[in-house]
């Protein structure tokens, strides 16, 4: 029986270790995290997950060896069992706060509704010709990354890069914007479709 139970801890360690390894090259393989808006669940405020793949391929790892090493070591099964159990969720949980959690605290995501844009302040970074389409660059609240949006002038002028510009309005495939100069002189904010 021991043999059998060493190679059972021996195989789910293989398993773990082939899946972890794989996960952190390839990226997720499956996403049990998903649990509350935005991919975050309550542990994993910031979109992380403790139930991510990369956590759980961890936890299989460290369940197996640790199982290994209490069997090898001539520990009764149910305490082999419960070592690992312990080793697997010690090493989980240190992977996900010490590693994946802080890791996700540095990532900038550029998920972000329209309306967090109206009267957003950016710049122009591709010129804004009379009555066409050029290019606005900002920087939307609470995503840490610089986005960049379809924009036509309010006043139907040209505007040129490097213009500071705020947006007014918002439409299905582009934003209107007007130089920070005019805003305050600008029509009321209107969002279209």
């Amino acid at each position: 029986m021991e043999g059998a139970s060493n190679m059972v801890f021996l195989i789910i360690f293989g398993v773990g270790i082939a899946l972890t390894v794989v996960t952190f090259v390839i990226g997720e393989l499956f996403d049990l995290g998903d649990f509350g808006e935005h991919g975050a669940d309550h542990l994993g405020a910031d979109g992380a997950s403790p139930f991510s793949s990369r956590v759980l391929f961890v936890f299989m790892t460290a369940f197996g060896g640790f199982g290994f090493i209490a069997q090898s070591a001539d520990w009764p099964l149910a305490g082999s069992v419960l070592m690992a159990l312990f080793g697997g969720l010690a090493v989980g949980a240190g992977t996900f706060f010490m590693i994946i959690l802080p890791m996700a605290r540095q990532q900038g995501t550029t998920s972000f509704k329209g309306s967090d844009l109206l009267e957003l302040q950016g710049e122009v970074v591709d010129d804004i010709p009379a009555g066409g389409l050029g290019r606005v660059s900002f920087l939307p609240p609470g995503t840490g990354a610089r986005v960049s949006r379809a924009a036509r002038a309010q006043s139907g002028g040209h505007i040129a890069p490097g213009t500071a510009v705020r947006v007014v309005n918002i439409g299905p495939t582009s934003i209107t914007v007007t130089p920070v100069d005019y805003y305050r002189e600008s029509a009321p904010l209107v969002r279209e479709g």
